[in-house]
């Protein structure tokens, strides 16, 4: 318990810190955006949103694993269980950056570049974002896909229901 005290605590206070300058200039950064109209800087913004929840359900499915590992019913383990345990999992060296398939500056960069790419190819194709649109669809895709097993992984009978349907989806798409 005194881990999850810690871990809270320290999270709060580097987020705290000068918290109302940095509010203000997030706004005002998001405002700029939005008027200037700079869409992969939005998408951009969407895709880190994306990897931030892919990570969050992956390390919410190991410490779901961790729980079950030591002893624990999985009928009795809530969705906040899965949450409070993430940092007694990151104590036991479960969740690092380097066991995860690929990490959170890895995935952003890699979205970079494949939409630099893709703009690129649409520059000088003249087409109108149409393999910028492919990129963003795909990236997009990967990372929603992911977060669903991720869910289905951290015990949400629910979520395996629908990851089934968006797999046969798929499926009957590129049969075609």
């Amino acid at each position: 318990m005194q881990e999850v005290v810690t871990f809270i605590s320290e999270a709060w206070k580097t987020l705290s810190e000068s918290f109302a300058i940095k509010a203000v200039l997030a706004i005002i950064a998001e405002v700029a955006i939005y008027i200037l109209g700079l869409k992969h800087i939005q998408v951009l913004g969407i895709f880190i949103i994306l990897v931030f929840l892919d990570l969050i359900t992956r390390w919410s499915a190991i410490s779901y694993t961790m729980l079950i590992d030591m002893g624990a019913n999985p009928d009795n383990i809530s969705g906040w269980d899965k949450y409070v345990a993430i940092p007694a999992a990151w104590g036991k060296g479960l969740i690092s950056s380097k066991h995860m398939r690929k990490p959170f500056v890895t995935k952003v960069l890699t979205y970079c570049l494949a939409t630099g790419a893709a703009w690129c190819f649409d520059y000088m194709a003249g087409a109108y974002a149409f393999a910028v649109n492919l990129v963003w669809l795909y990236l997009g895709s990967v990372e929603f896909l992911s977060i669903l097993e991720n869910m289905r992984d951290g015990g949400n009978t629910a979520i395996a229901g629908l990851l089934d349907i968006v797999h046969a989806k798929v499926d009957l798409i590129l049969k075609k």
